[in-house]
């Protein structure tokens, strides 16, 4: 990690900021060991936190939160779906040995090898099988990237993708023709074109997956693409309107970017100097007020003070830009 962003991150954590933002600071930019005493304490009071506590009081008895991918806003619970509470569990700190995410992987494994039933309610479309097996995978993949059980899905998108980008550009009617050989759902304006972040999450779910030349297409395709990355919908080719809930998606983009595709992260280049350009006087970030339904935000306990929600922000962008490689 450069060194301007080491000592940052270090006088961050002198501020004595809350448990997540601490956590998030030793792991994912100081890279404090595990084996060291004052990790122990740390996850021990990241399971106090009010974020960590909520996740466990309501994920269900079967490991999810409910319903999957439709969210239901007349459930009287603020995870509202299964996809939300995994990804808000890894945005806060929580690891695959924690109890939260054991239960939620033992719950996806059930549903992927159909022991379950998908608990949403099914759309009448051709579309809907494929998209359910989809959700489901994507979400399994950000907890076990390599998990072996995705091998038929990575190679089913990645069939989809060279059959796609034959030509050296992405092509529509070789999209639509990929699915009618391989799926049976019709695709034109739906979830299914490839730039949707579960088929991105999954076809970077594993390093080297990709043909070079062929994610190299592919990230440039979704970097131009007007919508940007599908249920992110905002665009990655110019710099965010400056509201919070248009960058928290911009930002969560990018980090899924730079996660799963970090050695192509060059086509980022511009909007990470941009990001640069935006730290206040002091050095810090801070895009306002809390985005409305954002899954990574917020990892402090209230925002009422300027002070956390500043520190969150930073520790997100700090975390970004150190997985940017700048």
């Amino acid at each position: 990690m450069h060194d301007d962003l080491q000592k940052f991150a270090e006088n961050l954590l002198d501020q004595a900021p809350g448990v997540v933002v601490r956590w998030r600071l030793m792991r994912d930019l100081l890279g404090i060991p595990t084996r060291f005493p004052e990790v122990d304490n740390e996850l021990r009071a990241l399971d106090q936190s009010r974020w960590v506590s909520e996740l466990a009081q309501e994920q269900w008895e079967d490991g999810s939160w409910g319903a999957f991918h439709s969210r239901n806003t007349k459930r009287k619970q603020r995870i509202l779906t299964t996809e939300f509470g995994v990804a808000r569990a890894l945005a806060l700190g929580l690891d695959t040995s924690h109890p939260i995410l054991k239960r939620a992987e033992v719950y996806l494994l059930r549903v992927l090898c159909g022991e379950i039933p998908f608990p949403d309610h099914n759309e009448v479309n051709d579309r809907w099988p494929t998209g359910v097996r989809l959700f489901v995978a994507s979400t399994l993949g950000l907890v076990r990237p390599a998990h072996p059980i995705l091998d038929p899905d990575r190679a089913l998108w990645l069939e989809i993708a060279r059959r796609t980008f034959q030509s050296g550009v992405y092509n529509e009617a070789d999209e639509i023709r990929a699915h009618k050989e391989l799926t049976g759902a019709s695709i034109k304006g739906t979830y299914l074109i490839l730039n949707g972040k579960y088929q991105l999450n999954l076809l970077g779910s594993i390093s080297g997956m990709l043909p070079l030349d062929l994610e190299q297409v592919l990230l440039r395709w979704v970097w131009q693409n007007p919508n940007g990355i599908g249920y992110l919908s905002v665009p990655l080719n110019r710099h965010p309107e400056d509201r919070p809930a248009v960058i928290d998606r911009w930002l969560a983009s990018l980090e899924l970017l730079a996660q799963r595709f970090p050695s192509r992260v060059s086509v980022a280049r511009p909007a990470i100097d941009w990001l640069w350009s935006r730290r206040d006087t002091d050095g810090y970030w801070d895009f306002g007020s809390l985005p409305r339904e954002s899954t990574c935000l917020p990892f402090s306990d209230s925002w009422r003070d300027r002070r956390t929600r500043r520190l969150d922000w930073t520790v997100r962008v700090l975390t970004l830009l150190n997985r940017a490689g700048k």
